[in-house]
C-alpha cells in the first residue's frame, strides 16, 4: 500500500485570501488587497505586529471564517481530486490510499476544517490533525506539500513540493515539484515513480 498524505493548506484550501479579507475587515480598511501576491505568506506581509495577534486572529476571532470558508486553490479541484480518486482505484501496482493532514490546527479550526471538506464534497476517508511533523512521516509514504519545512523533516518519504511564492528559495528535500495539485494529477507517470521509491527505501 502507498499511503500519501496531501496537505490542505495552500494545496486544496486557498487560506490566504480569507486571511487578507478579514485582516482588511477588521485591522486595516485601507489595505490595498489586491496588491498583494496570495501565493506569499500573507501572514508576514500584513504586519501583525505579536505571534499573539497572529494567533487570536486565525484561532479565535476567525477560524470558520478562514478555515472554514475558504475557497479551494482552483476553481475545479474538488471535482479534479474526486475523478483522480476514482482512477486510483485502477492502479494495479498498489493500492493507494489517500489522507489530508493539517498542521497547526486546533480547537475551533479543526471543526471549520471539516466544514471545509464538506462543502468541497470530498470523499477521501482519512483527516489528520497531526500535533507534530513527525506524526504526518510515520502516517505516509507520500507527502504533498508547500511546506518546505515539513519536507526537511523526513528522507524516507516521497516529497512533492507544490510551488509558491513563499517557497520559491526552498531548499527542502524534494523529490518532485509541480505548480499546483492539478498539475500533479495529470502526471501519469508519477504513481510508478512512488512504487518505485518504496520499494528501494523498504
Amino acid at each position: 500500500m502507498i499511503r500519501v498524505g496531501i496537505d490542505i493548506d495552500h494545496v486544496v484550501r486557498n487560506i490566504n485570501k480569507q486571511i487578507v479579507k478579514y485582516y482588511k475587515k477588521d485591522y486595516d480598511p485601507s489595505l490595498d488587497d489586491e496588491a498583494i501576491d496570495l501565493t506569499d505568506d500573507v501572514t508576514k506581509i500584513l504586519g501583525f505586529k505579536h505571534k499573539n495577534d497572529l494567533y487570536n486572529f486565525l484561532y479565535i476571532d476567525y477560524p470558520y471564517e478562514v478555515y472554514g470558508c475558504a475557497k479551494t486553490m482552483d476553481k475545479n479541484m474538488p471535482s479534479e481530486i474526486n475523478k483522480w480518486l476514482y482512477n486510483l482505484t485502477n492502479y494495479e501496482n498498489d493500492e493507494i490510499e489517500i489522507f489530508y493532514y493539517g498542521m497547526n490546527e486546533d480547537a475551533l479550526t479543526i471543526q471549520s476544517s471539516y466544514f471545509f471538506l464538506s462543502r468541497i464534497g470530498t470523499r477521501v476517508r482519512k483527516v489528520l490533525f497531526p500535533k507534530n511533523v513527525k506524526d504526518v512521516i510515520d502516517a505516509a509514504d507520500v507527502l504533498i506539500t508547500a511546506n518546505p519545512l515539513i519536507l526537511d523533516k523526513s528522507d524516507k518519504t516521497f516529497n512533492v513540493l507544490i510551488k509558491r511564492t513563499f517557497n520559491k528559495e526552498s531548499q527542502g528535500k524534494y523529490d518532485a515539484e509541480y505548480n499546483s495539485l492539478g498539475e500533479l494529477i495529470n502526471d501519469t507517470s508519477l504513481l510508478d515513480k512512488w512504487s518505485e521509491h518504496i520499494r528501494k527505501n523498504k
